[in-house]
């Protein structure tokens, strides 16, 4: 595997852990306060719960688990700007070219 496609990969693995807190969060806010009984939303906490638990391991203990969810994504958003940084300054990723008239 290329350096090209596990960039790929790994930036699919984040970007979808990003929006599943984010659709976590809508169906709590749609579903009202039976929304733990939804199937759904048990499977988006099953998906998020090892990324809410080492956040909720990495802040301190002053922060409210309310907030845990919005500082994983943004961790999450900032692993994924941190890894484009790093592919792209070992020259493992290059900026998309340009299509145009010659």
């Amino acid at each position: 595997m290329d350096m090209y496609a596990l960039f790929l990969v790994v930036q699919l693995i984040v970007r979808l852990l990003i929006y599943t807190f984010i659709g976590k969060g809508l169906l709590a806010l749609l579903a009202g306060p039976v929304y733990r009984d939804n199937v759904v939303w048990r499977f988006f906490d099953a998906v998020t719960r090892p990324v809410w638990w080492l956040t909720r391991v990495l802040t301190p203990r002053f922060v409210h688990d309310a907030a845990i969810a919005w500082l994983a994504v943004l961790l999450l958003i900032a692993l994924n700007i941190g890894l484009y940084m790093l592919f792209y300054s070992q020259g493992w990723i290059t900026p998309p070219r340009t299509t145009g008239p010659a």
